[in-house]
């Protein structure tokens, strides 16, 4: 008999692959449509914005119709909707099918959380850290699948085609006969409200984290991208790159636990915001392909990590109940991620892809600034919870 974390793991992986598959096409489908960096910057906004509403809105669904359905549902919508969005020659369609698309996407981020988390409680102990590793492992595969596809010419349509029923009947198969996990007995009490005010230490948390999430969203987003208009290389090596990247990050999330412990969380934070920015820089000014890939794995080394310690310093912070703090971290945080990325096209089209990679740099040095906050001493802990997942 399959083990029920065993099923989550998959969902978690096959979620990230039907996500995954799309972003690895980017570069194609902008061929395809004859846009600008700027009009895909909008589209994948209106991919974030789709996310967004029904992150904030589409919890009270969830719960009635249940996270198996959802996971059903879901995934099984968002790997539909992107065989739309790789189909289309007209921009506006695009637009509209993929701010669907996003709100599957915000369904599944609520529904496989919520059934983590809830597992956790059943068994007894922790695996979202390993659940999101198996995210990032599924978004690598899908990265791995994408540059192959691209190699051999296969088009984002046929690419779509052939992911659609990996997705559709891996998740079937993955909840099939499968009981989830029941509601944690106190899941009644400190259930935040619709928008969770942020205090002036969660804001302090958005600083050390925003410029690590904008680099992450930057190098799935547009790391094909910029290999494409960087460099005279075959497909599969500018593919490679997104391939670097996830790779590196699946290993950080899978392994980084036991060394946060060790070293602590302020002094592991400045470490990887300090990678992340030399792995930003590298990328600005790589003379060669090679140098840009060593520039997307630091990238991906060093971003893995930041707003999972952040998000870890917002449940321990007794001002307020936990999940309050961590929903007021989240919410401002994933606006951050989905759009700041998106709007680097905006950036790309004016001044060059390489710079528009290069704007978190900023960022990343006020992260530097704040990351003592993350400091475990300067406020009391309940518990040891470092969430090093996507």
């Amino acid at each position: 008999m399959i083990k029920s974390q065993h099923r989550i793991y998959a969902i978690f992986f096959l979620f990230a692959f039907g996500l995954g598959s799309m972003l690895s096409r980017l570069a194609d489908i902008q061929e395809q449509l004859q846009i600008q960096e700027g009009q895909l910057g909008l589209a994948l906004m209106c991919s974030s914005f789709g996310m967004l509403i029904f992150l904030t809105l589409g919890a009270p669904l969830v719960e009635r119709i249940g996270t198996k359905r959802t996971f059903i549902i879901g995934n099984i919508a968002m790997a539909a909707l992107y065989i739309l969005v790789a189909s289309s020659s007209l921009y506006w369609v695009v637009i509209a099918t993929i701010f669907l698309g996003g709100m599957a996407v915000g369904a599944m981020e609520i529904s496989i959380n919520v059934e983590a988390d809830r597992l956790e409680a059943q068994i007894g102990r922790r695996i979202m850290n390993r659940c999101h590793g198996f995210w990032s492992f599924g978004f690598f595969a899908a990265a791995l699948v994408g540059g192959f596809m691209r190699q051999f010419d296969v088009t984002p349509f046929m690419h779509m085609l052939i992911a659609f029923p990996i997705v559709a009947l891996g998740t079937v198969f993955a909840v099939m006969g499968q009981t989830m996990a029941p509601e944690k007995a106190d899941a009644s009490a400190d259930k935040p409200s619709m928008f969770a005010r942020p205090t002036p230490f969660i804001l302090a948390l958005c600083a050390v984290s925003f410029g690590a999430l904008i680099a992450e969203g930057a190098g799935i987003d547009w790391s094909v991208i910029y290999m494409r208009d960087s460099f005279e290389i075959a497909q599969f090596v500018e593919s490679s790159s997104l391939i670097a990247f996830t790779f590196v990050m699946a290993l950080i999330r899978f392994f980084a636990d036991p060394v946060v412990e060790k070293f602590g969380t302020v002094i592991m934070a400045r470490l990887s915001l300090g990678i992340t920015i030399v792995g930003v820089a590298l990328v600005g000014v790589a003379p060669t392909f090679w140098i840009a890939i060593l520039g997307f794995m630091l990238l991906g080394m060093g971003s893995s990590i930041i707003y999972p310690l952040a998000v870890s310093a917002a449940a321990r912070r007794q001002d307020r109940p936990s999940s309050i703090n961590v929903a007021s971290l989240a919410q401002t945080a994933f606006l951050v991620f989905f759009i700041g990325p998106a709007s680097l096209g905006f950036i790309a089209e004016s001044f060059g892809i390489r710079v528009a990679l290069m704007a978190p740099l900023p960022l990343l040095v006020i992260g530097l600034i704040f990351a003592g906050i993350l400091d475990e001493s300067r406020f009391p802990a309940t518990k040891k919870s470092v969430n090093l997942g996507a």
